[in-house]
């Protein structure tokens, strides 16, 4: 049995047994769904899987003609959802789980990302799951000096104007339950360097009560993870799953590793710190 739940709380689920998949995804819209460069999902028959709480705060968008994408209309995160007769789950919101069986949809993978775990990688589902097909997004060509990035539903836009100052890899219980994934991907940068094209009325945030800074921002429409603006540190906090554009640089470490999920190894070749890099 393992336990899940989103960042603030509301939601929370179990899963029993062993799923009948287990998949990081690289396909568009998981990247822009959990603002990360993959998705990790169990996929449960539903007899497996039960929430634990009244799910009462689900929102659900519908990301193609036969997927939902279910997330907290209080603090963003992607929670299961059903699927025929399988619920999928969001496996970086559990500390301790099956490990993953293979990467799908890396034709799709981010350009700053690499696959280095050695575990099989197929560029639609393995053959025999049974499940749909998928069409990846086209994004306009791109603009010079301009970094481009929105939304799953395109109700939010957004162009970054400078170079990130740094990106890091951050596996903190905090980022894997608001990114509903075994790590987030956040690039920093000047907040006079981020500006919203259309949509950033439609842009919520949940800041955690226990936390100075940590506040997660989420489309309202679709909940896709967004760039944050923090005027007290004068930085702008961006997911790299919601960039449309090559943003001309790769993560440069893993970041709060003593709190990452237990079933994710890490294998690249990238530093990695405990805490903060500078701990």
């Amino acid at each position: 049995m393992s336990s899940g739940k989103c960042l603030c709380g509301r939601i929370t689920w179990q899963i029993m047994g062993k799923p009948s998949a287990a998949y990081h995804c690289h396909c568009s819209m998981c990247r822009k769904a959990h603002g990360t460069a993959f998705a990790s999902y169990y996929f449960m028959a539903a007899e497996n899987f039960r929430w634990t709480n009244s799910p009462d705060s689900v929102m659900r968008f519908a990301s193609s003609p036969r997927i939902t994408r279910a997330f907290c209309k209080t603090c963003g995160s992607v929670v299961p959802d059903q699927y025929g007769n399988n619920v999928y789950v969001p496996a970086g919101c559990h500390d301790h789980g099956p490990m993953v069986d293979a990467h799908i949809f890396v034709g799709s993978k981010a350009a700053w990302f690499d696959i280095t775990d050695g575990l099989p990688c197929h560029d639609q589902y393995p053959d025999g799951e049974g499940l749909p097909a998928y069409a990846d997004k086209k994004y306009p060509d791109a603009v010079a000096g301009v970094i481009r990035g929105s939304c799953l539903c395109d109700a939010v836009a957004f162009a970054i104007t400078e170079p990130f100052k740094v990106v890091h890899n951050c596996h903190c219980s905090r980022c894997r339950q608001a990114r509903s994934a075994v790590h987030a991907t956040n690039g920093f940068v000047a907040m006079s360097a981020v500006a919203f094209s259309k949509g950033r009325n439609r842009v919520c945030h949940y800041k955690l009560p226990s936390a100075r800074f940590f506040t997660h921002a989420f489309c309202a429409v679709c909940g896709s993870g967004l760039p944050r603006i923090d005027p007290e540190r004068k930085i702008a906090v961006v997911p790299f799953g919601a960039l449309d554009d090559h943003p001309g640089c790769k993560p440069a470490d893993h970041i709060h590793v003593a709190s990452k999920a237990r079933w994710y190894e890490i294998t690249d070749d990238l530093p990695v710190y405990d805490e903060g890099p500078l701990s």
